[in-house]
């Protein structure tokens, strides 16, 4: 292999949409994860984040160093080659360790040490119930104001996605690596979350399949509202994200968030050479 190349070798995980391409190693300069996430989702169009695990440690870097909730129960997956087990895992995003489980029913679940104040949690933003997240600001509107984005997103996506995005630029504003905004609406009686995510470093935007931090975000919305501490999401994927919050008084103290993980690969990683020129 020429000095000028690098070689990829990766997985593609379904944590109940959102799929997830993880590479083998972090070894790799911020221009090259940028190159590598391009080249990713440019070759798997159904792929909307790509993370990198470490081999040293039980560590996932996002490409964007964003704060991943998916991604990151897609790394407990790999870590635990799928079977019933427990462990530690430090991610992009935030300086907490995350505690990571596959359960006997082969879902995989995540505990977040939160341990914040709600009013330390919330501002409201035009209209917006934003939820400050490690890595991560969530933007939830509720289910009437959310109606006519919603409306838009069905009749033209990417302009849909392209004005959510300015919105979060000249509204919401936040420091943080990314911003989501979460779109709600009833199904069946249930709630069912549209993600509009938005993730600076790699400029993507994604109406995502489903996501995982704004499903924590919507929980705590809904514990607002309605005083409940658990709370079945409908992802766009058609699958459920299940989240559970540990209150003391008026403290959030951990979020629990549970969901299927699967294999999109059933051959093995892949492994992909590419030229990486002047990076």
């Amino acid at each position: 292999m020429k000095k000028d190349e690098l070689k990829i070798d990766y997985k593609i995980l379904n944590p109940g949409g959102n799929k997830t391409a993880l590479i083998n190693g972090t070894e790799y300069t911020n221009n090259q994860k940028k190159l590598i996430n391009k080249i990713i989702m440019d070759k798997y169009p159904q792929v909307e984040q790509v993370g990198f695990l470490s081999n040293k440690e039980n560590r996932l870097e996002m490409a964007g160093g964003e704060f991943c909730v998916n991604g990151a129960r897609c790394a407990v997956f790999e870590y635990l080659k799928g079977k019933q087990g427990k462990i530690e895992l430090s991610v992009s995003g935030t300086n907490k360790k995350i505690i990571g489980k596959i359960l006997k029913d082969k879902r995989v679940e995540i505990k977040l040490n939160i341990h914040k104040k709600i009013s330390d949690l919330i501002e409201i933003k035009n209209d917006f119930t934003c939820i400050k997240m490690d890595g991560i600001l969530i933007a939830v509107l509720d289910e009437e104001k959310s109606k006519k984005y919603i409306k838009k997103l069905k009749e033209n996506e990417k302009n849909t996605k392209n004005e959510l995005k300015q919105l979060m630029i000249d509204k919401i504003k936040s420091d943080e690596k990314a911003i989501g905004i979460m779109l709600l609406e009833k199904v069946s009686q249930k709630i069912k979350v549209n993600p509009i995510v938005w993730v600076k470093e790699i400029n993507t935007i994604f109406y995502e399949t489903a996501c995982g931090s704004g499903s924590i975000g919507t929980a705590i919305f809904n514990y607002l509202k309605n005083n409940e501490e658990e709370i079945e999401l409908v992802q766009p994927s058609g699958y459920s994200i299940y989240v559970e919050l540990e209150t003391k008084e008026e403290y959030i103290e951990n979020a629990i968030i549970r969901g299927i993980v699967i294999e999109e690969e059933k051959d093995g990683s892949k492994r992909d050479i590419k030229r990486f020129n002047q990076i």
